[in-house]
């Protein structure tokens, strides 16, 4: 049976979940030690690119929202309410949905995303701007292996990514806009209220594993030699405009490590254990 993420997350229950997602192997597996030194070195660049780029940390929102009726109580995204301007934020997040989707070699059960919000006033191509000068100057990514997934009203940040060696035609998928609107999917379109009609326009961020020359995606979704590494907020009224960056995936691009599932589903235990809250979904990644 093949489940929406979107729609599992919006079933929430342990219980109702248990009904239509595999079951997974058990947490007592250890952690992949070099990938989770590689990933706290990734952690410590970008708190110290940050920090000299201006933006001021913020201590994340626990893992548990309180909220059991969606995604099992479970933090699935940043809350881009809660973080200032001019800030940023390392969050823990869980998705149950993923849990349909774990044999997915870029997909683990506790994940990392590090939000950033711009000052006010800022425009969308100071934010895609920004992104590409962290990912391919800070942080060394290499810009052939970069491409973007948005839809048409990204052609606006079309200066900046030719300006910075990514020639927009080559480089960005656009697509469908009303497709991509009715996906709600976050490439192309954001909803911070996961159940309202306001949105953001984004851009994702993908990044080419392994030893293939494969072109930009020229389709979505795009194959599996794509990764996505982040999004970009180039337009919207219901949150400053800013980027987001999956550190895990991140840590992949810059090493090629990556843990398995349940290499990290214990640590997923262990930081709920550590907010001392007990929330239902925890019981659908058990199995």
């Amino acid at each position: 049976m093949e489940l929406n993420r979107r729609r599992a997350v919006q079933l929430g229950t342990a219980a109702t979940l248990g009904a239509v997602l595999p079951g997974v192997t058990n947490a007592n597996i250890d952690p992949n030690p070099d990938f989770e030194a590689a990933f706290e070195r990734t952690l410590a660049r970008l708190k110290d690119v940050f920090s000299d780029l201006g933006f001021a940390e913020t201590q994340p929102l626990s893992i548990v929202t309180g909220d059991d009726a969606y995604n099992g109580g479970l933090r699935h995204d940043f809350d881009q309410s809660a973080l200032p301007n001019e800030a940023f934020v390392i969050q823990p997040l869980a998705r149950v949905g993923d849990i349909a989707e774990k044999s997915r070699a870029d997909i683990l059960p506790l994940f990392h995303e590090i939000g950033c919000h711009l000052a006010r006033g800022t425009d969308g191509q100071v934010a895609t701007r920004l992104m590409v000068r962290i990912l391919t100057g800070n942080l060394g990514l290499d810009p052939a292996r970069i491409a973007f997934v948005s839809v048409p009203q990204s052609t606006d940040m079309r200066p900046v990514l030719d300006e910075m060696g990514l020639p927009f035609p080559e480089k960005v998928l656009l697509r469908d806009d009303v497709e991509a609107l009715a996906a709600r999917d976050a490439s192309g379109y954001f909803f911070p209220d996961r159940f309202g009609e306001d949105y953001l326009v984004t851009m994702g961020v993908y990044y080419r594993a392994g030893e293939t020359d494969e072109p930009a995606p020229a389709t979505y979704p795009p194959s599996p030699n794509w990764t996505e590494i982040g999004e970009i907020v180039i337009a919207g009224e219901v949150a400053p405009l800013g980027i987001s960056i999956g550190a895990e995936r991140l840590t992949f691009a810059l090493t090629g490590q990556y843990p398995t599932w349940d290499q990290r589903l214990g640590l997923l235990f262990s930081k709920v254990e550590q907010d001392g809250a007990k929330p239902p979904g925890l019981a659908a990644f058990r199995g």
